[in-house]
């Protein structure tokens, strides 16, 4: 809940209608979003759509804005508080599930997976998008690290999904083989500072650090790391940004 995910979301929307295509919606298809945050990834595009849509997040506080985005949409979706590694429905109630860059966050990746796998029917499909571990996400993951302290004992680190041996092996686990594609989308901004700004200001994980960060006198220097990052990833021209951002979007057959 730290941060604007709303504003922070608007910034991957195109993403999910990749997911959505590959995962060839249709009219009528029962559809579980999780991580569906404020919905306008895949929730209320997959509505719009024709599907029956459950939007589950952990951080309820997100459905505020959610409902707000469906209802301007003029679709409908169940919106449910809920955890991704223990998904509170029975086996194989959805044709499609997916999670665009949320379910990678859980502590556990191998119940996540697995959870992922179980509630889809047979004949369904998969999809999930997490960061690959290169590029300017790799940055981002690496500049939290070597600021912050490590995660707890016990919870994986999400930049292990961005990496094709640890996904095979997670799924697997679950009885699942996943098919990996490798793909780019861009972030843009209108200028440097820009970027900056909307990062330090709505980023969840970055207003956290800044709450530890900012008692220690570092927090300057964490904002000029960051913006020497994003100076480097810049293939934006006339003073814009344009990032190309690497994702795997991973499927699986039931």
């Amino acid at each position: 809940m730290a941060g604007d995910w709303d504003s922070c979301a608007r910034l991957i929307e195109s993403v999910g209608a990749v997911v959505l295509a590959r995962v060839d919606l249709r009219p009528g298809l029962d559809l579980l979003d999780v991580g569906t945050g404020t919905g306008g990834n895949v929730a209320i595009p997959a509505a719009r759509g024709g599907a029956k849509v459950v939007g589950l997040d952990i951080a309820p506080e997100l459905f505020e804005h959610a409902r707000r985005r469906a209802a301007e949409a003029g679709v409908e979706v169940e919106w449910i508080e809920g955890d991704a590694q223990e998904l509170q429905f029975e086996d194989e109630t959805f044709d499609r599930v997916v999670s665009t860059f949320g379910a990678m966050f859980a502590p556990d990746h191998a119940r996540a997976a697995a959870e992922l796998v179980r509630v889809c029917r047979k004949g369904g499909r998969v999809a999930m998008t997490t960061w690959a571990n290169e590029g300017f996400a790799a940055g981002l993951f690496k500049l939290n690290g070597s600021f912050l302290p490590p995660p707890p004992q016990g919870v994986q680190p999400p930049p292990l999904w961005g990496v094709e041996s640890h996904v095979k092996d997670v799924f697997a686990a679950a009885g699942a083989t996943p098919d990996i594609a490798r793909e780019t989308f861009d972030l843009e901004f209108a200028s440097e500072q820009a970027a900056v700004d909307d990062y330090t200001t709505n980023f969840g994980p970055f207003v956290t650090a800044r709450t530890v960060l900012e008692p220690q006198g570092r927090w300057p220097e964490f904002v000029e790391a960051f913006a020497d990052l994003v100076r480097r990833f810049n293939r934006g021209t006339g003073g814009t940004v344009r990032i190309p951002s690497k994702y795997f979007l991973i499927t699986v057959e039931r």
